[in-house]
C-alpha cells in the first residue's frame, strides 16, 4: 500500500536526530498545515508542541531537556484513510543501546550511550480505555476493544514508538501524545546498580497531567 510520508518536526538530541512523522494511506491530495493544523483527505490533526512541566518529579529527579507533542486528531469526512505517526532516533550511532521500558500507563523506550540518556513515551491502551470511558478524546466504542487489548494503538519500533490511527467515523475525535525527555547518563542513587530513572518518570504522564501544566 501506498504512502504519503511527512516529516513534522527533526530534533537534535544528544544521541542523535529524532524524526517526527507522520503517515497516510490517501493519494486524494496533498496535506495542507496552517498554524499547527495539518488537514489531510480525511482528518484534521492539531499538534501543540511545548515543554512539559517536571515540578511533580520525585525528589531528587530533575530533566535537562525535554519535549511534548500533542495531537488533536477529528475525523472529518466518511473518507477511508489510514493515519499513523511515529518518532524514533533517525541514524543512531553504533554505540546507541535501546530497549522497551512500559509501565503502568506507560509505553516508551530507552535510548542510551553510556553518556546521554533520552526516554519516549506514551499513553498505553489501558489509559487510552479510561478516556474513551467518558469520551475525552477517545471514541467510546474503542474503550471496550482497548481494555481487552483487541485494538493495539501505539507499538515499540527499533528505535522508536509508532502509533496506528484506528478507522474513525466522521465526526469522531482521537487524542495521543509523545513526550521526550533527556539527561546525562548517570547512576541512580537510590540504585546504583541501575540507571537514573528521572527521564523514564519525566515521560509517564496522562494527558489531563499535559494539559494542566501545559507551557508552549
Amino acid at each position: 500500500m501506498n504512502h504519503s510520508r511527512i516529516i513534522i518536526e527533526t530534533y537534535q538530541s544528544q544521541l542523535g536526530q529524532l524524526e517526527l512523522l507522520m503517515c497516510s494511506t490517501s493519494q486524494l491530495g496533498q496535506v495542507e498545515v496552517e498554524n499547527g493544523v495539518y488537514t489531510t483527505a480525511g482528518h484534521k490533526v492539531q499538534l501543540k508542541r511545548g515543554t512539559p512541566d517536571f515540578a511533580w518529579l520525585p525528589l531528587g529527579m530533575q530533566v535537562e531537556s525535554a519535549v511534548a507533542w500533542l495531537f488533536y486528531i477529528s475525523k472529518c469526512n466518511t473518507v477511508i484513510e489510514q493515519l499513523s505517526f511515529a518518532i524514533a532516533l533517525g541514524e543512531p550511532n553504533t554505540s546507541v543501546q535501546c530497549g522497551g521500558e512500559t509501565g503502568q500507563n506507560l509505553i516508551a523506550i530507552g535510548l542510551e550511550n553510556g553518556i546521554r540518556q533520552i526516554h519516549i513515551g506514551t499513553e498505553d491502551e489501558e489509559a487510552m480505555a479510561g478516556r474513551a470511558e467518558c469520551g475525552d478524546w477517545m471514541p467510546t466504542r474503542f474503550a471496550s476493544p482497548l481494555l481487552k487489548y483487541e485494538m493495539e494503538i501505539t507499538t515499540i519500533t527499533p528505535w522508536g514508538v509508532s502509533t496506528q490511527i484506528p478507522a474513525m467515523e466522521d465526526g469522531e475525535r482521537l487524542y495521543f501524545h509523545y513526550i521526550m525527555a533527556e539527561n546525562p547518563y548517570m547512576q541512580s542513587a537510590d540504585y546504583p546498580s541501575e540507571a537514573d530513572a528521572s527521564t523514564w518518570f519525566a515521560v509517564e504522564q496522562s494527558k489531563n497531567q499535559l494539559e494542566k501544566n501545559w507551557r508552549a
